[in-house]
């Protein structure tokens, strides 16, 4: 791939990321308020590390007809950002121009160890920190069970691999939270 495109794709990255906080943040924004850069959330943040349980290519868009900018190979640690459909969006830390690789081709990374070993007893009440997804299970490749507003207060009753689950005081299912995005509530 030459400079100008890897250019051109990184611009791309910028403007649609900008376009997702801007209907995310933006929108609910009322006359005379201003955004700051702390309204912004720092993707870096957001990230979740994946690796790749066979090799794959990496597509400027969500799907096979996309042009393949690059292939990663079996066990190679990604930084996952979001999902579309049955891709994920991936960054580099390295600069290499964002793509999409299929969803079947990752599995979240737990560290050293058994997932067992990754779980571990956090029970509480959270509050958290931004508008956020609350998942049927602990990963991005789970469904949406329920949306959930910023300084929402939650019952915790442990972390797995990076999620929260929490428990509904409605009665519903126990659901997911990525751990970043909520933290102790103050009693």
């Amino acid at each position: 791939m030459n400079q100008r495109n890897t250019k051109v794709c990184k611009w791309f990255f910028i403007i649609w990321i900008s376009l997702i906080v801007f209907a995310c943040k933006g929108g609910d924004k009322a006359e005379g308020d201003k955004a700051t850069s702390k309204d912004l959330p720092d993707l870096t943040e957001q990230t979740r590390v994946y690796v790749t349980t066979s090799s794959t290519k990496v597509r400027t868009g969500p799907g096979t007809q996309f042009r393949t900018i690059a292939e990663i190979g079996t066990d190679a640690k990604v930084n996952v950002v979001g999902r579309d459909g049955d891709w994920v969006l991936i960054v580099s830390k390295k600069g290499n121009a964002p793509g999409y690789i299929e969803m079947a081709s990752v599995t979240e990374w737990t560290g050293e160890g058994t997932s067992k070993e990754n779980t571990r007893s956090v029970e509480g009440r959270y509050e958290t920190l931004a508008d956020t997804q609350v998942r049927s299970g602990p990963g991005l490749h789970y469904p949406v069970v329920a949306s959930i507003a910023k300084g929402t207060k939650l019952n915790v009753v442990e972390e797995d691999r990076g999620w929260l689950k929490v428990e509904s005081k409605r009665g519903n299912k126990p659901g997911y939270i990525e751990s970043s995005l909520a933290k102790p509530a103050a009693e």
